[in-house]
């Protein structure tokens, strides 16, 4: 496999795994093992109550971890597959099971990106796409290649709403700050902010990172600009980096995320169906400079929501129009895809 895990191989010999939860998330890590490179046998998906939840998901049965008790051994694998909000009580729930072998899996954990890269490779190859791993790419270049002109300015969004962080993220420091929503706020302690020279700082609530993003189109001069959130951060060592200025690859992006069934239904389960449909006719009434055109279509036409989090629908609709736009160039440019590591 392209990402090589010992767990990897626990889960694939694994003869028989339950999937704790039944909502997105399972879903789609059950997707993932039950095809290929996986191809793993999940018995059942295990929910704590069934009153709120399906009674089959993939053509598996829903039960309660009280059924799972009785019916399957305590050394069978149990995999959680859940957003973060919900792990500790999961956990809690389980150490007063029989179950014995258990694996955490959340949606925004390394384990996951590693096992959805594996699946995103495979599918990939399928459609006719090459998966190119940045590591396998930069390993592969001649060491006597010198070094070109280039630079490398990688942003990492911050803002006042920003979690405090309990893992050491002094790695990073090779990542510049920039400060977004800036005009909004009287917190900006960064050396950069989205409210300085051409830009729509103003604007960040309904747009989130992409703020950032417009300024750096219009203010970065760097060969390779680059913009990650505050607790999601690329995987780039020193040495990666430097021989990056040596490859000729356009794009680097990480491990693309999983939408199953599709895009469309996981968009209007969280978010407001009619902000996607104004987006096609976006697409299909404008000859844009593609995002910012697009999203400032959707940005008037589009309703204003009460709520802070669906208020961000601009944020949400760019970063699906971000892989429409990397698959339709995907022959045109060289895209790299590279680890991601989400903060704690």
């Amino acid at each position: 496999m392209l990402y090589e895990r010992d767990i990897f191989k626990q889960i694939v010999e694994s003869k028989t795994i339950l999937v704790y939860g039944a909502s997105v998330v399972a879903t789609q890590v059950g997707q993932c093992l039950m095809d290929d490179p996986y191809n793993v046998r999940i018995a059942a998906f295990v929910v704590t109550h069934a009153v709120g939840n399906p009674k089959v998901v993939l053509k598996r049965p829903v039960i309660t971890l009280e059924v799972a008790e009785q019916v399957f051994p305590k050394d069978t694998l149990v995999i959680v597959a859940c957003v973060e909000k919900n792990r500790e009580s999961i956990k809690n729930e389980l150490a007063k099971s029989v179950f014995t072998e258990v694996i955490y899996l959340t949606f925004e954990s390394d384990l996951w990106t590693g096992i959805r890269g594996n699946y995103m490779r495979s599918r990939l190859d399928n459609l006719g796409y090459r998966y190119r791993l940045l590591q396998e790419e930069l390993r592969e270049l001649e060491e006597e290649v010198e070094a070109q002109e280039k630079t490398i300015g990688v942003y990492r969004a911050v803002s006042q709403y920003d979690k405090e962080l309990t893992e050491d993220i002094s790695n990073y420091d090779w990542e510049d700050e920039i400060f977004v929503g800036a005009a909004l706020s009287d917190k900006c302690s960064c050396r950069l902010r989205d409210d300085v020279g051409d830009n729509f700082s103003t604007e960040n609530r309904k747009y989130c990172e992409l703020t950032a993003l417009y300024w750096l189109w219009k203010n970065a001069t760097s060969d390779y600009v680059g913009l990650c959130h505050y607790r999601r951060h690329f995987c780039l060592s020193e040495q990666e980096r430097a021989r990056l200025l040596k490859s000729d690859i356009d794009v680097v992006v990480t491990v693309p995320v999983m939408n199953y069934p599709c895009v469309l239904e996981i968009y209007e389960r969280d978010h407001d169906p009619d902000d996607w449909k104004v987006m096609k006719k976006a697409i299909m009434v404008k000859q844009p400079d593609y995002l910012f055109d697009i999203l400032d279509y959707c940005n008037k036409h589009c309703i204003p929501k009460e709520d802070d989090y669906q208020n961000r629908f601009l944020g949400f609709l760019g970063e699906r129009l971000l892989t429409v736009y990397m698959l339709h160039h995907y022959d045109d440019f060289k895209i790299a895809i590279a680890d991601k590591h989400f903060v704690e």
